[in-house]
């Protein structure tokens, strides 16, 4: 985004203030690339869902 405002109009100065987590909007897919390359999901979904996001994405032997 900042280098698209750059590139737009070099004299606007983009500024990024972050939320906390229980705010935080995750896109899907984000957390469905964690989830693919066995990484840590707990805290990005919902407890309920979390061992079936988990079972999807398990990458299976050869």
């Amino acid at each position: 985004m900042a280098q698209l405002n750059r590139h737009l109009n070099p004299a606007i100065e983009t500024i990024f203030m972050m939320t906390s987590t229980e705010h935080l909007f995750l896109s899907s897919s984000i957390v469905k690339e964690i989830a693919r390359l066995q990484g840590r999901i707990d805290g990005l979904v919902p407890d309920v869902v979390l061992e079936d996001v988990r079972a999807k994405f398990v990458v299976p032997p050869k």
